[in-house]
């Protein structure tokens, strides 16, 4: 009988009830609010690596053919533009570039879904470089693209993500070891 009792007090079944509800809403919560914040963080990291490369590439085209730095306000903030050092060099004014061999490739980044800021490391290298002298009174190679390994920090300015600054981690990058053998290297009769 006492169990029939325990069935029949309805303050106990409400109780229960109640707290299934709120540990269900609790549950669906947390697994709602972490979907959002992997996809928002998914989110921001395709985007700032779109960023990223095409504005890294863009940025040495316009060092290399001298290009204009109006395109460059797609992909970096005003004031990098006006304070980055290699834009303003103009190593290669005395060359046409016909062509170059541009190269990147990402170590990782840092970014939070509720962030507005982000990064990348980034390591850029130029190994070749086609260019003619654009007046006789030039001689010489052209200007070697020093190999550099940059954090590439990110920020968000009117809902878009822009490159803020470079920081330079390490200076002339040796390359990465390929994962298959070179054969181009082997001797005859090996």
């Amino acid at each position: 009988m006492a169990k029939n009792s325990e069935n029949s007090n309805p303050i106990g079944k409400v109780r229960r009830s109640i707290w299934f509800v709120l540990r269900a809403v609790l549950i669906v919560s947390v697994v709602l609010g972490l979907a959002y914040a992997v996809f928002t963080e998914a989110m921001y990291v395709s985007n700032m690596y779109v960023v990223t490369t095409e504005g890294m590439k863009l940025r040495a085209d316009t060092v290399l053919k001298n290009g204009s730095k109006t395109e460059l306000r797609q992909y970096f903030t005003d004031d990098f533009i006006a304070s980055d050092a290699l834009l303003a060099d103009g190593a290669y004014l005395d060359y046409a570039v016909d062509s170059y061999d541009y190269r990147y490739s990402i170590k990782g980044f840092s970014v939070f879904p509720w962030a507005t800021t982000g990064s990348f490391r980034y390591v850029e290298r130029i190994p070749t470089i086609t260019a003619t002298p654009v007046s006789d009174e030039v001689s010489g190679p052209v200007t070697p693209w020093v190999p550099m390994y940059y954090k590439v920090n990110l920020k968000k300015v009117d809902g878009r993500w822009l490159i803020d600054s470079l920081v330079v981690l390490e200076e002339n990058t040796p390359e990465e070891a390929r994962p298959t053998p070179d054969y181009s290297q082997l001797e005859d009769g090996d």
